[in-house]
């Protein structure tokens, strides 16, 4: 935003009148109706100010503050929120920080009062299931240091204008790089047994802050050679999965088992081995 333009933001925003005095009509707050009526209607999202047909004034006295803060953020030439790269991951206590935090906080408080709130996002998941036969079978999970948890292996679908890599080449793609490249499918290293396709459940995204609305696709992965795990990856049981923590207390995110399951009408543990004989 050039400085002129921050300039002329900064003095609309200290224009506003304060709660205990009346409206001012925007026409007489500078740059006039055109430029402040989008502002108005947005800082109004915010509870900042109220607006009618008499004019525009700050809600309360903090509301007339924030304004003020607002202006000399517009005047210091810099970005309130210094990154809005998803490389953070949700962080609600560095808010100001990463816009992935503020999206969070925005989007859990509008779901907290709209429990059937729409998503903003919608993503489809492929993941694959690999198995290790056992009494009770074990099912491979790897950390991911941005959502804080064990996940089962996948990812999402890319996806680019008009263009979207089909839901296999995910699994597949994800599959090769969180097996830290030991396969290859290309070589005959593995296959894939589709299970089932489903919705999921929408939450907040942990990446990215959203509300999401998720579309999973299972695949199982079968007659692999042996594999070495990563220092992120561990073997899991299924009952550790429907309680959402690992056996040593840490966060498993696998609440989409039980419709997997519904889907497929078997169990998990029910899955032949995925390795080779």
């Amino acid at each position: 935003m050039p400085d002129s333009d921050r300039s002329l933001l900064a003095r609309w925003l200290r224009a506003i009148p304060q709660s205990r005095y009346e409206p001012r009509p925007l026409q007489d707050l500078p740059g006039g109706e055109a430029f402040g009526r989008g502002l108005a209607a947005l800082l109004a999202t915010w509870g900042a100010v109220d607006l009618s047909p008499q004019g525009v004034r700050a809600a309360s006295q903090p509301a007339y503050y924030f304004l003020h803060s607002l202006a000399a953020w517009a005047e210091s030439g810099e970005a309130i929120v210094g990154d809005w790269s998803e490389v953070e991951g949700v962080r609600p206590d560095a808010v100001v920080q990463h816009g992935s935090s503020l999206v969070f906080l925005l989007e859990q408080e509008r779901l907290r009062r709209q429990p059937d709130a729409p998503a903003i996002r919608r993503t489809d998941v492929a993941e694959a299931l690999v198995v290790r036969p056992g009494q009770p079978p074990q099912f491979l999970v790897q950390w991911d240091a941005r959502a804080g948890q064990y996940q089962v292996l996948g990812g999402r679908r890319k996806d680019d204008h008009d263009w979207q890599e089909p839901i296999e080449q995910t699994a597949i793609r994800e599959l090769e790089e969180e097996l830290h490249e030991q396969v290859s499918y290309a070589a005959g290293d593995f296959t894939l047994s589709f299970l089932a396709s489903f919705e999921g459940n929408k939450r907040v995204s942990p990446s990215f802050g959203a509300l999401t609305a998720y579309h999973f696709t299972f695949y199982q992965a079968l007659n692999l050679p042996p594999i070495e795990l990563g220092a992120d990856d561990r073997w899991v049981t299924r009952d550790e999965m429907l309680a959402g923590r690992t056996a040593d207390g840490r966060p498993l995110r696998a609440n989409h088992i039980r419709p997997l399951e519904t889907a497929m009408g078997k169990r998990i543990d029910q899955l032949p081995s995925s390795f080779q004989e």
